[in-house]
């Protein structure tokens, strides 16, 4: 999928295309900070399943939540111009950084609800069905946006929402799965979940 947003991006003008490559550090800072807590969202709910202990499993899932929720990108949002003077001291490339890092700050919190949850799942033992969901939300979904939507309106800003839209919508299938096998998990406490 980020083959077919580069191709759209490339599309724009020279200042574009270097804006958002000096944003798209930003997503490796921010990612790298968000990585921990949904590991150790998927460790923790993983002993607390061991353990039976079903009152620890959403703590530890809550508790990941708060910990990656996307303060940094929010950060970005208001800091960002001086983020970006690291990587270009050019105006024009500045603001069209910016524009993606608008877009991008506010919408990190859609992420973490999205990589937490899919965490979860894979602490109860199930990966299979949670890595279906991503690859049709982040990868198939991705795709038919740049083909449609994008392809319609033409704006940067209309590529770049296609990452909180994503984001938002694999989430909700994460969760719904999610909360589905909690329940089943402990419905019949002795016996682990078969989904």
């Amino acid at each position: 999928a980020n083959l077919f947003i580069q191709s759209a991006v490339n599309s724009f003008s020279a200042a574009v295309v270097e804006g958002n490559s000096a944003a798209a550090n930003a997503d490796s800072l921010v990612y790298e900070v968000m990585a921990a807590p949904y590991t150790a969202c998927s460790t923790f709910i993983s002993q607390n399943y061991g353990a039976r202990n079903k009152k620890r499993i959403m703590q530890a899932y809550r508790v990941s939540l708060v910990y990656s929720f996307g303060v940094l990108g929010l950060a970005l949002m208001f800091f960002g111009g001086g983020f970006l003077r690291i990587f270009t001291p050019d105006p024009e490339v500045i603001a069209a950084g910016m524009e993606k890092l608008q877009i991008m700050g506010w919408s990190y919190a859609f992420s973490a609800f999205m990589d937490n949850t899919l965490a979860a799942s894979r602490g109860l033992g199930k990966s299979a069905v949670p890595m279906a969901i991503v690859i049709l939300g982040s990868c198939v979904f991705r795709v038919i946006w740049v083909y449609t939507i994008f392809a319609s309106v033409g704006t940067i800003a209309s590529l770049y929402l296609l990452y909180p839209v994503s984001w938002t919508l694999t989430a909700g299938a994460e969760m719904v799965y999610f909360f589905y096998l909690y329940r089943k998990v402990f419905r019949n406490p002795a016996k682990p979940a078969t989904v």
